[in-house]
């Protein structure tokens, strides 16, 4: 078979339903399992950050990656909170061990340093990790893969889509389409454009949206001067006016100090992190306590969502449901939406 450019709603709804399986949250009005989908492999938690992905295989011969979204423990949740961008190109130097990666070839692309390690985890895990099971089922050249993922998952899979494009060790050959679902911001906008113009151009690429969810809303963003493309109305004035002078004066040290508190505050997770991702690409590689860790850290706090939006109109919660932060970021509820909305 190939995979037909567009979204295509029977598609979106069997991967949406995926993503309730490996999220553990089936409910109607979602199937137990996809019609004409079987499961071939679940994974167990990945390490201490409680990462989890799928692999099923439907009649018609084409297989689906569907990678878990956020759960409420620390280890999860911290990761859609590290707000801090790594350039798409370089390398994660853990003691003396240095992990290479490309999420882009945008060389001003920026990506999220916490669904980069997630994401980098769930595919080099020796056993358990996407890239030695899908070398254990035989997902041989010339196959359909279809990736997808909800919330951290959306995220974590977006990135994944742009590792199969550039990495040396992606396997060969294989064509894919990508659904996914309510997507926190995986990088900044030339990571987006990347991605866009590989993959969304070709209708090989959706992100759903509902319009009343707050997580495709964060990790919380600020665009400076400097994040503008150059040059640019501001970067050839010769005399910019007070008001912008003044702004650049007083922003300029505010972000840069956010990303520096940032960044200390989250180091002592993240070093946990990239420990164990070290680990898994060379075992008792790092010493135990884990050596201290390094990373291409990005000069900006930009963050922008990838992929082509099909964007959903929310319906607002009703009585007990305005109780449950994330109503409208349940699996069920864009189930719902997509079932009413898309024709």
């Amino acid at each position: 078979m190939a995979l037909a450019p567009g979204f295509i709603r029977a598609e979106a709804l069997d991967l949406l339903a995926i993503c309730a399986n490996v999220e553990g949250e089936v409910a109607a009005p979602i199937p137990p399992t996809p019609p004409g989908w079987t499961l071939l492999f679940d994974s167990p938690i990945i390490g201490a950050f409680d990462e989890k992905w799928q692999l099923w295989r439907s009649d018609a011969g084409a297989y689906a990656i569907g990678l878990r979204g956020t759960v409420m423990k620390v280890g999860s949740v911290l990761e859609d909170l590290i707000s801090l961008l790594v350039w798409a190109q370089g390398h994660i130097m853990v003691g003396h061990q240095s992990i290479e990666f490309q999420f882009a070839a945008e060389p001003d692309a920026g990506v999220h340093l916490g669904f980069v390690l997630g994401t980098l985890i769930l595919l080099k895990d020796p056993t358990n990790g996407i890239l030695a099971q899908l070398a254990k089922y035989g997902v041989a050249p010339g196959s359909d893969v279809y990736l997808t993922g909800h919330s951290q998952g959306a995220a974590m899979t977006t990135l994944l889509r742009s590792y199969f494009e550039y990495a040396p060790d992606a396997p060969p050959g294989l064509s894919y389409k990508t659904y996914v679902f309510a997507q926190p911001k995986p990088g900044n906008d030339h990571y987006a454009t990347d991605f866009e113009r590989q993959f969304s151009n070709a209708g090989l690429a959706f992100r759903v949206t509902n319009s009343l969810d707050w997580v495709p809303q964060v990790p919380f963003t600020l665009e400076m001067i400097r994040d503008v493309n150059h040059p640019n109305p501001l970067s050839v004035l010769a005399s910019p006016s007070l008001l912008l002078h003044a702004l650049m004066k007083v922003m300029e040290p505010l972000v840069s100090e956010a990303r520096r508190l940032i960044e200390r505050h989250s180091r002592p997770h993240l070093q946990q992190k990239a420990a164990a991702l070290a680990q898994r690409v060379s075992p008792a590689s790092v010493p135990t306590p884990p050596a201290p860790f390094d990373a291409p850290f990005h000069p900006s706090l930009y963050f922008v969502n990838a992929g082509t939006d099909e964007a959903l109109i929310g319906t607002p919660c009703v009585g007990a449901e305005c109780h449950d932060a994330f109503f409208e970021h349940h699996v069920t509820t864009y189930y719902k939406l997509l079932q009413a909305q898309v024709p």
